[in-house]
């Protein structure tokens, strides 16, 4: 009876189209080039992602279905609470880009825009290499969160008609 019903669960998990957050979205572009200003640093990713997506990554906007502006990045660290020693108990990172969307013709698919991801960590004074290891995985967690933040508005506002 057990088997049965995870059979059943996993049939209309697959059915409703459910897949995991990490895996690669559906862009409905057949090429696309990434155009980044010099202190935006998640235009690797964001390739990396594309490709993940099926996404032909070309090296001019000329023949490019889109082209995606990466205008501005900015990355924060800021204190959110304090030990009674008045030291850093939680500290919050955060990572914003601004971007657009072109498609073909100059055609405007979505208007400049944030992706923004924020994280929490814990900072443990006693070992602060580790905290600042963790502050670094954190940081590459929220440029995928972006990356992928963007990928999802190329796949919404390109979903009706493939570019």
């Amino acid at each position: 009876m057990r088997v049965l019903l995870r059979v059943v669960l996993l049939g209309s998990l697959a059915g409703c189209g459910f897949h995991l957050r990490g895996a690669a979205v559906d862009a409905n572009v057949a090429s696309a080039y990434v155009r980044s200003t010099p202190n935006v640093t998640i235009a690797s990713e964001l390739n990396r992602q594309l490709s993940q997506s099926g996404v032909k990554l070309l090296d001019s906007a000329t023949d490019a279905a889109v082209v995606i502006d990466l205008l501005d990045e900015q990355q924060n660290n800021r204190t959110v609470s304090y030990t009674d020693c008045a030291t850093t108990a939680e500290s919050e990172l955060s990572l914003q880009v601004r971007f657009k969307i072109v498609g073909t013709g100059g055609k405007l698919l979505i208007e400049d825009r944030l992706a923004r991801a924020t994280r929490t960590y814990l900072v443990d004074t006693n070992n602060l290499v580790g905290s600042n290891q963790q502050a670094q995985l954190l940081t590459g967690e929220l440029t995928t969160d972006v990356a992928q933040q963007i990928v999802r508005s190329l796949s919404a506002s390109t979903r009706t008609k493939p570019l």
